[in-house]
């Protein structure tokens, strides 16, 4: 690559496409995606994921003065699905598997100052992917995440949020 010319239009627009490049990859933040975003704002500022008592956590976050706003926490009961302590590795989890309690493996919750505080319904489906566990503080985790909520009378009922993520752990 030594020697090699650069065009002076391409020098012009490097640092554009960089910038782009460097928002699209980085946790600058985002929007997710789904039916639900016709009825509130899912923007946010950067992702976090951890793993504390068996639950695996992704949540979606604003900074709201010396607090935070989560804007979507997707949370899944997942120490049945781990070999070890020790395991970092990826898991594909079943958000919508009903337990041995009754209760589903996963759940979406919000948690906005100033917003009342509405339950999602029950997931007919739904899946978590995460390449790696978070283990340690600042550990990165990418994966995706897709649900859609039970048929019925509540207004997030049959929608949808996904999204792809890049977080870090807290």
């Amino acid at each position: 690559m030594e020697g090699m010319q650069v065009s002076a239009p391409f020098r012009r627009i490097a640092p554009v496409l960089f910038a782009l490049v460097a928002t699209a990859c980085g946790d600058e933040g985002g929007k997710l995606e789904g039916s639900v975003t016709e009825l509130i704002d899912l923007r946010y500022q950067r992702t976090e994921a951890a793993l504390a008592e068996g639950t695996l956590a992704v949540s979606f976050v604003n900074t709201q003065g010396s607090g935070q706003d989560v804007v979507l926490k997707v949370s899944a009961r997942v120490a049945d699905m781990l070999p070890d302590n020790e395991y970092a590795g990826s898991l594909d989890i079943d958000l919508a598997q009903a337990l041995d309690d009754g209760s589903q493996r996963g759940s979406v919750d919000r948690s906005v100052l100033d917003e009342p505080v509405r339950p999602f319904p029950p997931l007919v489906r739904g899946n978590l992917f995460v390449k790696s566990l978070p283990k340690n503080t600042g550990d990165r985790v990418s994966g995706e995440f897709s649900v859609t909520f039970t048929n019925g009378t509540d207004v997030y009922s049959g929608r949808t949020i996904f999204s792809r993520f890049e977080a870090i752990a807290p």
